[in-house]
């Protein structure tokens, strides 16, 4: 069936009084200013932090009390392949989001987008990174993500899994490491130029794990953590400040819009 113009010109629309429009306008207005504004603040702390991590990361910027030499060190001596396969019947099928990292299919696309095979899938556990070799924006040579969300699931096999292996290493730091791009020189070192396997880097496992890291001692990488870590919630508030404001914003909108609470005129206005 197709509407025409003249169908939607018949439509009857309940509106307000123009005086009472107006002023839903401007308390409307209002929310988006101050959604505005946050939004600001949560650009200009993800500024901050990024800046944070490019100076503290590569040790261009030392905390203080920190003045050993940065090391460099073979990837495989810091981390393990986690090789296990999903022999317990795991269906918590993984999935990497740029802005969220390591999440649920079903959470992320509302539903499971995977085979109906998984026993060959990878099984991750709590604190395992995951690599994916696939370009995303805002990650040229893949993304490394920590699992966090869930105390295990499982990732397909093109993924390079991996889990620290050496007390000498933070966590965080490494995540961190990773999030910022400090480790893409190696993979870029590594993977064949132009040549992709359906959209994927073509980067071997072998040849990943014979790459090095760049890194200080840990007590000075738990530091830059510390530091990083705090810029992050601070972004991670305002996100929520954010999110909360818009949320509101739709509800008061639902109810000013309907006619099911009516905003309170002047006499003027209502004149």
């Amino acid at each position: 069936m197709e509407i025409t113009l003249d169908d939607l010109r018949k439509v009857e629309i309940l509106c307000p009084p123009l005086h009472e429009q107006r002023r839903i306008a401007d308390i409307l207005s209002t929310w988006d200013e101050a959604i505005e504004t946050v939004e600001a603040l949560v650009a200009n702390a993800r500024e901050q932090k990024r800046a944070l991590m490019q100076t503290l990361l590569t040790g261009h910027t030392r905390l203080p009390g920190f003045a050993d030499d940065w090391s460099w060190t073979k990837f495989s001596d810091a981390f393990n392949r986690v090789r296990d396969k999903n022999d317990v019947g795991d269906t918590n099928v993984l999935t990497i989001s740029a802005q969220h990292g390591l999440v649920s299919q079903t959470d992320y696309f509302n539903k499971v987008v995977a085979s109906d095979d998984v026993r060959g899938y990878t099984l991750l556990r709590l604190g395992d990174f995951a690599y994916n070799k696939s370009y995303s924006d805002g990650y040229p040579l893949g993304a490394f993500k920590p699992l966090e969300r869930y105390d295990r699931g499982i990732v397909s096999s093109l993924y390079i899994c991996f889990r620290l292996a050496s007390a000498n290493y933070d966590h965080d730091f490494m995540r961190h490491y990773f999030e910022a791009g400090m480790f893409n020189r190696e993979v870029a070192a590594i993977a064949q130029e132009g040549a992709r396997n359906h959209g994927l880097l073509n980067v071997s496992v072998v040849d990943f794990f014979d790459t090095s890291l760049h890194t200080p001692g840990r007590d000075e990488q738990v530091a830059i953590a510390a530091v990083i870590n705090n810029a992050e919630r601070a972004e991670q508030m305002l996100i929520n400040q954010c999110d909360a404001l818009r949320k509101e914003k739709a509800s008061l909108m639902q109810q000013l819009l309907t006619g099911k609470r009516r905003v309170e005129l002047t006499e003027g206005e209502a004149a």
